[in-house]
């Protein structure tokens, strides 16, 4: 396999203000510096800051909603509901256990278009109408809600072995009793923000409020609906 030098980057993810730098060569060509370069779908960061990517995401999502407000205009309200849920909230939602936003400028910034698309989908645009009152009649999560669910479910089968992520020294007992759920696992302490709203410390927080009876359950999708039943009370 040859690569082509042009296509090719360094991303150094750091903290430190002031780090080592390197020059890294590839086929006699120094590679460029970046400071965010997307891989597999996901803008990554050097500063593990997510908001260059929740910036991709709702800029493209915002494109491919507009698209279907001008081509659906005139559609019933269940084809423009049904179009929303297969081509821009897969948009909002996809890896989501890797960039889940921690900061409410973030969870507002992807919320809001979701709120454009219920406005689009039941034709009420006035801005007397209440957006809680139009999600609420949709019946529709918010994504915060749903992004707690795919959080808690990928934890739920790492756990139980299906899926293959080496989980060695994050899934630490409390200690040799866990009977109950009662802090099953210990929370990963983080001095910054960043490795904060990571996916193994925030969810390990959230799987550690679970009830027993939910946490115990084996069946992955029996968990998912017990989980969404669980987080609207």
């Amino acid at each position: 396999m040859t690569f082509n030098p042009s296509n090719c980057h360094v991303l150094r993810t750091t903290l430190k203000t002031k780090p080592h730098i390197f020059t890294y060569r590839l086929s006699g060509h120094n590679l460029a510096p970046v400071t965010s370069h997307p891989y597999l779908g996901v803008t990554l960061d050097s500063k593990l800051n997510w908001s260059p990517h929740i910036d991709n995401v709702a800029a493209k999502a915002t494109r491919s909603l507009n698209f279907l407000s001008r081509n659906l205009y005139n559609c019933p309200s269940h084809v423009k509901e049904a179009a929303y849920k297969i081509y821009v909230r897969p948009q909002l939602e996809y890896a989501s256990q890797v960039w889940s936003p921690h900061t409410a400028t973030g969870k507002r910034k992807l919320e809001n278009i979701q709120s454009r698309a219920g406005r689009f989908v039941t034709g009420r645009f006035r801005r007397t109408e209440s957006i809680t009152n139009i999600i609420s009649t949709l019946n529709w999560d918010s994504l915060e809600h749903r992004r707690n669910i795919a959080d808690l479910t990928t934890c739920h089968k790492i756990i139980h072995n299906q899926l293959e992520i080496p989980t060695q020294g994050i899934f630490t007992p409390h200690n040799s009793d866990t009977r109950s759920n009662t802090q099953p696992f210990q929370n990963i302490v983080c001095r910054v923000d960043a490795v904060r709203g990571a996916y193994f410390p925030r969810t390990i927080g959230k799987w550690n409020k679970l009830p027993p009876d939910i946490a115990g359950l084996g069946n992955a999708d029996a968990f998912k609906r017990a989980v969404s039943t669980w987080l609207h009370q």
